[in-house]
């Protein structure tokens, strides 16, 4: 909602599709955790619901492992997007293009893509990320931007999503051990802190919407 505001504020004055690309993102991310997360959960944990099984497995990694590529890929093209320095931009291509193939041959190739989550995709997009992250960054530092810094989206949403990859890809790689024993402890750790970082991460995308939304200084985008 934060984001469908910043859009409408911003009006004729925005003309970066590349801002809408992440609003976009973050509706269709809602509308799959509703549509697509819950009835696999449903028909998992309730048996009068079971009928579910038909239409939609009560396993759905598959629909996760499909969203965590496309996430990743939104993030770096986003960054990309803010980023003028073609030099930068070509290793980012490339990584972009390296991350997509491999990730897909990957799915294909092990049995992970209905079973689990894929800590490939997940480790290797969250370096893809980091890498768009602080070549932005870099490229910020450098020039007069640094001075509006707190007034440009990007800077938000690069906040929002490092500290949550940041915090959560080491917790993921122990997943497949919280799957497997079912620890109490870890479990309430691994929800407490997914919580805490989805609560902080969207909370910097909201904060950065409605802050930049008053701003209307057109930023080269290339």
């Amino acid at each position: 909602m934060a984001g469908s505001f910043y859009l409408h504020k911003k009006g004729d004055y925005s003309k970066k599709k590349i801002d809408k690309l992440i609003v976009y993102f973050l509706w269709f991310t809602f509308f799959s955790e509703v549509v697509l997360g819950w009835p696999g959960f449903l028909n998992r944990e309730f048996e009068e619901l079971s009928f579910l099984k038909i239409i939609i497995p009560s396993n759905n990694s598959w629909i996760f492992n499909t969203i965590i590529i496309v996430k990743f890929l939104i993030y770096s093209v986003f960054f990309k997007g803010y980023i003028l320095s073609v030099k930068f931009k070509r290793i980012l291509n490339f990584l972009i293009i390296t991350f997509l193939v491999t990730s897909i041959l990957n799915l294909i190739l092990t049995d992970v893509y209905f079973v689990k989550m894929s800590s490939y995709t997940y480790i290797c997009g969250s370096i893809l990320l980091l890498t768009s992250v602080l070549a932005y960054f870099y490229e910020i530092l450098r020039s007069d931007e640094i001075l509006n810094i707190t007034k440009s989206l990007p800077f938000y949403i690069s906040i929002g999503a490092l500290v949550f990859h940041l915090c959560m890809t080491p917790l993921f790689i122990y997943t497949a051990y919280f799957i497997t024993y079912r620890t109490p402890d870890f479990s309430n750790f691994y929800h407490l802190i997914l919580t805490s970082c989805n609560i902080f991460m969207y909370s910097c995308y909201s904060i950065g919407f409605i802050v930049t939304s008053k701003f209307h200084k057109e930023i080269k985008v290339s």
